[in-house]
């Protein structure tokens, strides 16, 4: 038919599962911190095969990249918080 089809960069689509789980699973110790890194790390990689390639994918990798940051950050911030509120710096 000639209709051509760009195929879909699959560590493009793999960073926005693990970043999408990162956020879900903040809770976990060390699993949310796991699934935020991987999504950071293989959104940079799609994005840069996604543009190489000419493939589709940029955006997944992308919202991939900003939900394994989100999934670092919030965390992080619990954490922060916990501290100071089990040191008895944080007001009630």
């Amino acid at each position: 038919m000639g209709i051509d089809q760009q195929q879909t960069n699959s560590r493009a689509l793999m960073a926005l599962i693990f970043g999408i789980l990162s956020i879900v699973l903040f809770l976990l110790p060390i699993g949310g911190i796991i699934f935020a890194l991987l999504g950071i790390v293989l959104g940079i990689i799609g994005r840069r095969e996604a543009r190489a390639n000419m493939e589709k994918g940029s955006g997944y990798a992308l919202a991939g990249i900003i939900c394994g940051i989100v999934g670092l950050i919030i965390p992080v911030l619990m954490g922060v918080l916990a501290l100071l509120f089990f040191s008895g710096q944080l007001p009630v």
